[in-house]
């Protein structure tokens, strides 16, 4: 069938005649059309390409392609023209088909001017690739749900819709976390809110059904078809959640869900646990929900997922005014649900606080679960008895439970999930269930008020216990409404019950272990084990002459037996009527780590793991033990911690970070002190560390871990970025792994594509995987260097991005015999072979580049940097380029997709380089020249383009909040976006500056006062000036000035942190920041001034730039 028979006949079916310039998802391309279309497109000889309608067909193949079975990961053109049957089509070939495509069918979309201006048409007239659907529905669900309620919370608008989802783009698979991604979800949601404001759907029993008599294309609002039950399940769901939403109405910033995931294969579902947070919330609102007060929260802390005996770094916070920013770390796929879960509050690897949040109790496999009834994920509802809003329900039960009815049958769906547990379909009305003669009530019905959350908050013991609930004095049980209001369960509703005999909360007394109840309107709505101890219970460590023994003091805890469940320590155990005292003695060749103790309580056992309290320290990476002095990568710290264990009252441990560059006074040394503190998660320490060694050019540079305890050095740690290299044979054509000494002989299982090889002066061409070497049929640990000659220039060999082994990349000289073809400046940079030539090449490259964000060669680099972002920037020479060249920079920030998001972050924590000392003249030049040669004469492509301009530096200031001011005055200047302080900045600078000085200065409650009284002197060591000369400074018409305002005398301890954020802005300002750069100690003492106290670093640094801004003005 010829192409223009096919289209016609596809539009046809559709009631058109020609295209009416719907995005191409929209017109619900069946699987039986795109497998036509694929067999019509291989048909075809190369002569039929020319032909119109082809580009057309194409143009529809590609977006169905992305939507069906793009896999996710660096955009690669081949995949796709392979499907479509062609081979070794080139980029302006694909260029042309998508421009000739877009305009037959009529499409709205704009091809942008910079960034990826192809691809993303493609993927928006695709839609959502179904495969992130399906395979991300938790973390696609929970960033949807939490995007949409900060979007109407807050009222943003649609660049800072776009910047959420950014920020909590982690919640994504890596594989997608990309622009073309990021914008069908702004979309996504942009959809959702509008159906919000237009169509009254508040208070419906079923807001679907009441949106599709409204609105009966409903679903064409979408960037996505709904005829998958996934794709369906997911909108529907924000669609419901959305519109229950009140203005009133605060929900949580932090959320667990657990549930049932259903697969489209028909087998037996699977638990799943997710976790979610908001992007942001205000200060008082994140201390209410983590059970403490915002005085008690750090300006910057990390967030651990502890699910059961494992934690999971599940994102951070960073204060930023009276909110906190909050950015998410990936969770790995949890496939369990009974496990108690808990939120950790840690700052450089210590709890400071744990609380519990509502899905968080331990789940009891002897009492039914209820979930709500649906696919392709079932959340869970409740545990025992239940009220459930809708027709039916699922219950998950141990295989002998009786089931009884009273209105309509239950029905069995499974009976082989795990534990020997059967799921069944509950009818709507009551059914009962009993198990070991416990009986249970679930009560279904279409008017039933929605479950609220609920979970326990109090006084919790850093200690892990199963039951995970183990508080000193009474807790109280908060509830959060469906509608977002919070409040405590009444005195009346909650009830203990022990030893056979239920009484009320308030008047138990301390009953141990024992189960706490709330039951409402004669209804019992939760019911968990939780251990009960005095108010001032306690467990204090009393370490022995060795490590080999100890004691424990259990203070104020009863007279109960206790065992230790390891074979391997002696337990003997004595109560002095104060204390339950445990003596330990490991009696192994090794001393014990921890102690795992059973605890018997008349109503039962409980478990406590404590650690062992002989003297010492104890390094542990996954739970086994780590020799002292072991060199590990940065990424081998994932899951490393170390026990500390000394005398009681002489707590006080120190962590010493030190590193050596090549010259003496380029040694770095940091101390972090720790009291009381039984345990340090050294994962925690892995953004110190990587400060310190980007703070040196080699990459082979080492930091030294050591941990203190009075003046003696008790372990140490040697970390760098590599355990390994790329080693390049002599004769060039064999290659293996080193560890530096030896090289390494893997299994021919997983050495087998692990080597890639890429041409760097070619990007576009795909990654090669290099060959195994056998002899006689055996692997011989290496790999051929056997590179295809069709690429010009050198060839980057390196290890692909999901490998353990951390290898530092080699380069590969070129293998092509032709290098006569005509380069582009920045093609020809990355052939020359010469390290210190292809430097300079690069840089004078960048230089007029910066020029002009129209010519090729951003295109390229745009391509490499997708091809290679995964390995440490350290190891790539674009970027130690880019860092040198300011205005290069601040153009490939504000004009390439995915360069914001994917390296604003990783720039500073991986090279000598701070985004804070970019002069402010390079940010405006930029914004001026992309104005001038991007948009000039076009108001559409202009508000575009403003738009997205505004998106990318918006992301890099959620990071540097300084620089805020910067990018408002560039799209000022340059974009015509007014803003009310850079207007009154520009008319009358003094006016700004005097009102934000008095901010910083007057008063007790200034800026600086309230820095001070968040870091007491006594608990908190307060960084020096290092290489730096705060006293000349000081001798500056501005410094004197600053001085005189701070009320501070010139030899304070406290000055160096107050004075060096403005001592940076004003070198900043006069193009002196690449000083700071060069010098590792100078560098060094900047990053530790804005870690100790960020909140003041830069409203500090911004004033000390608004005011060398308004000097120069001034002259």
């Amino acid at each position: 069938m010829p192409l223009v028979q096919w289209i016609s006949d596809f539009l046809s079916r559709r009631g058109l005649q020609e295209p009416d310039g719907r995005p191409l998802f929209a017109y619900k391309t069946s699987s039986e059309e795109f497998e036509t279309l694929r067999q019509l497109l291989h048909g075809l000889n190369l002569g039929q390409h020319a032909h119109p309608e082809y580009a057309q067909a194409w143009l529809l193949f590609a977006a169905e392609w992305w939507k069906r079975e793009y896999p996710g990961g660096a955009w690669r053109w081949g995949p796709l023209c392979e499907a479509a049957g062609q081979r070794k089509v080139s980029h302006e070939k694909t260029r042309s088909l998508v421009i000739d495509g877009r305009r037959q069918w009529r499409l709205q979309t704009t091809i942008k001017s910079e960034g990826k201006r192809f691809i993303g048409l493609v993927a928006v007239n695709g839609g959502l690739p179904m495969r992130l659907v399906e395979s991300a529905q938790g973390g696609l669900s929970g960033l949807l749900r939490m995007v949409s309620e900060q979007a109407l919370r807050y009222n943003l608008h649609d660049e800072q819709v776009h910047q959420a989802i950014e920020a909590q783009a982690a919640l994504l698979p890596a594989c997608y976390q990309q622009a073309p991604v990021y914008e069908l979800l702004e979309n996504l949601v942009k959809a959702v809110l509008h159906i919000r404001k237009t169509y009254s759907l508040q208070g419906a029993h079923d807001p679907i059904s009441k949106l599709r008599e409204e609105c009966p294309q409903w679903e064409e609002l979408f960037p996505i078809a709904l005829d998958s039950q996934a794709a369906a399940s997911l909108i529907k769901g924000l669609v419901k959640g959305i519109v229950s939403i009140t203005p009133q109405s605060r929900r949580p910033p932090f959320q667990i869900q657990r549930g049932l995931r259903f697969s489209s294969d028909g087998s037996a579902p699977v638990y799943e646990l997710s976790f979610a947070m908001q992007a942001q919330a205000a200060r008082e609102q994140v201390a209410e929900a983590l059970g403490t007060t915002g005085a008690a929260l750090p300006p910057h802390f990390q967030l651990l997922l502890r699910i059961g005996e494992r934690e999971y770094l599940v994102g951070e916070a960073l204060l930023r005014g009276e909110e906190y920013q909050l950015i998410a770390r990936p969770l790995p796929t949890i496939r369990s649900l009974h496990e108690p879960t808990q939120l950790i509050v840690s700052r450089w690897g210590a709890t400071l606080h744990i609380a519990n949040l509502p899905g968080g109790e331990a789940l009891s496999p002897d009492e039914p679960l209820i979930f709500e009834n649906a696919y392709p994920f079932a959340r869970l509802l409740a545990q025992g008895d239940a009220l459930v809003k809708g027709e039916s329900a699922l219950a998950l039960m141990p295989a002998k439970t009786i089931v009884f009815s009273e209105e309509g049958e239950a029905r069995e769906l499974y009976d082989c999930l795990a534990d020997e547990q059967v799921l069944i379909e509950l009818p709507a009305g009551v059914t009962r269930l009993t198990y070991r003669k416990q009986p249970f009530i679930v009560t279904i019905s279409t008017s039933a008020s929605h479950h609220p959350e609920a979970y326990w908050q109090g006084d919790s013991l850093e200690v892990l216990s199963v039951p995970g609930l183990l508080f000193r004095g009474k807790p109280r049980l908060r509830i959060e409404q469906a509608t977002g209001f919070t409040s405590h369960a009444p005195a009346h509703e909650l009830f203990v019950r022990a030893q056979g005999k239920e009484v009320s909360l308030a008047q138990a007394k301390a009953p141990g272990l024992c189960r706490l109840t709330w039951r409402k309107d004669g209804q019992r709505l939760m019911n968990n084990r939780a251990v009960l101890l005095p108010e001032d219970a306690s467990i204090a460590y009393v370490p022995g002459a060795s490590p080999f023994e100890g004691s424990v003091r259990l203070r104020l805890w009863p007279d109960i037996p206790v065992h230790c469940e390891n074979e391997q320590i002696e337990l003997k155990r004595h109560h002095d009527g104060a204390a339950l005292i445990l003596q330990l003695k490991s009696i192994g060749s090794r001393p014990a780590t921890t102690v795992p103790l059973c605890l018997h309580w008349p109503d039962g056992e409980q478990r406590l793991t404590l650690p062992f309290p002989g003297y010492g320290v104890t390094l542990l990476r996954n739970g086994i033990q780590l020799k002292s002095n072991q060199a590990l990568t940065i990424e081998d710290l994932v899951g490393c911690r170390a026990l500390l264990m000394s005398a009681q009252g002489a707590e006080n441990w120190l962590v010493r970070l030190t590193s050596s560059g090549d010259a003496s006074r380029s040694t770095l040394s940091q101390e972090i002190r720790y009291t009381g503190i039984r345990e340090i998660r050294l994962f925690e320490l892995i953004p110190a560390i990587q400060q310190m060694l980007s703070c040196h050019p080699r990459l082979d540079h080492v930091v030294q871990l050591e941990l203190i305890h009075s003046h003696q050095t008790h372990a140490r740690l040697q970390v760098g970025r590599y355990s390994t290299q790329l080693r390049l044979h002599s004769d060039r054509e064999m290659a293996s792994l080193s560890d530096g000494g030896r090289d390494l002989l893997l299994d021919q299982e997983e050495a087998e594509d692990l080597v890639h090889g890429l041409p760097l002066a070619e990007p576009e061409h795909d990654p090669v995987s290099l060959p195994l070497h056998f002899s006689e049929q055996v692997f011989t640990g290496n790999w051929k260097v056997s590179l295809p000659d069709d690429a010009v220039g050198p060839w980057l060999l390196y290890t692909r991005d999901d490998s353990p082994l951390h290898s530092r990349p080699t380069i590969v000289p070129s293998t092509a015999n032709d290098l006569s073809k005509p380069l582009s400046p920045l093609r020809k940079a990355l052939c020359e072979a010469n390290g210190e030539e292809r430097m300079h090449l690069l840089r004078a490259t960048l230089r007029l580049m910066a020029a002009d964000p129209k010519v090729e060669d951003w295109q390229i680099l745009e391509l490499l940097l997708d091809r290679l972002h995964h390995l440490p920037l350290a190891s790539l020479d674009i970027c130690q380029a880019l860092i040198r060249e300011p205005q290069a920079l601040a153009m490939a920030t504000l004009l390439l997709d995915d360069f914001s998001s994917r390296l604003a972050e990783r720039l500073p924590c991986e090279l000598p380089f701070e985004w804070l000392l970019i002069a402010p003249e390079h940010w405006f030049d930029t914004f001026a020249t992309l104005r001038q040669q991007l948009a000039a004469d076009d108001p559409r492509l202009l508000s575009l383009i403003r738009n997205d301009i505004q998106s990318k530096s918006q992301f890099l200031s959620r990071w540097q909040p300084a620089l805020h001011f910067i990018f408002d005055q560039g799209l000022h200047r340059s974009f015509d976006l007014q803003s009310r302080d850079v207007g009154l900045f520009l008319k009358n600078p003094a006016v700004l500056t005097t009102a934000w000085q008095s901010h910083l200065f007057d008063g007790e409650n200034s800026a600086m006062q309230q820095m001070f009284r968040r870091n007491p002197a006594e608990t908190h060591q307060y960084p020096g000036s290092g290489n730096t000369d705060v006293g000349a400074f000081l001798k500056t018409p501005h410094g004197h000035m600053l001085l005189r305002c701070s009320k501070l005398p010139a030899n304070d301890f406290k000055l160096a942190t107050v004075m060096l954020p403005f001592m940076a802005a004003f070198d900043t300002y006069a193009g002196r920041g690449r000083q700071w750069q060069a010098d590792p100690a100078r560098l060094f003492s900047l990053r530790n001034a804005r870690q100790f106290d960020s909140v003041w670093f830069d409203s500090a640094y911004q004033l000390g730039l608004a005011m060398a801004q308004a000097a120069s003005m001034q002259k």
